[in-house]
C-alpha cells in the first residue's frame, strides 16, 4: 500500500487521476478519532486491498480541500475508483463497513 500526504490541492487531484483506486482520508490536528482511524484504514488496505493507494488531506493545512471535496465533517473518508467517488463516510466511520462496500468494486477492477 502506498501512503501519500497532499501538500496542495493540485497534489490531490493529480494523485486521484494517476491511480485507479484511492482512499482519501480527511483529518485535522484537533481530531483524536482521526489519529486512531488512519492507521486502521491503512492496515485494512494493506491486508485486503493492496492495489489501493492512501491519500491523507489535513484540512487545516489545506482548507480549500473542504469546499473542493465537499468535506464539512472530520474525519471523512472518500473512496475513488477510476477517478470517481464511489464511497463516502463521515464522522462515525466503521472500517468493516467500508471494507465490505469496497470489496465488489475492487474485485471487479483488480481480479
Amino acid at each position: 500500500m502506498s501512503y501519500t500526504f497532499a501538500q496542495t490541492l493540485d497534489d490531490a487531484n493529480v494523485f486521484l487521476k494517476e491511480n485507479p483506486a484511492v482512499m482519501v482520508f480527511f483529518s485535522d490536528e484537533s481530531c483524536n478519532v482521526g489519529d486512531a482511524l488512519s492507521p486502521k484504514l491503512q492496515k485494512m488496505l494493506e491486508e485486503h486491498y493492496p492495489e489501493m493507494k492512501f491519500l491523507e488531506v489535513n484540512v487545516q493545512m489545506l482548507p480549500e480541500a473542504r469546499g473542493f471535496f465537499n468535506v464539512f465533517v472530520i474525519p471523512t473518508v472518500l473512496v475513488y475508483f477510476d477517478g470517481k467517488e464511489t464511497i463516502r463516510h463521515a464522522r462515525h466511520i466503521n472500517v468493516e463497513k467500508i471494507k465490505m462496500e469496497m470489496a465488489r468494486i475492487y474485485e471487479i477492477m483488480f481480479n
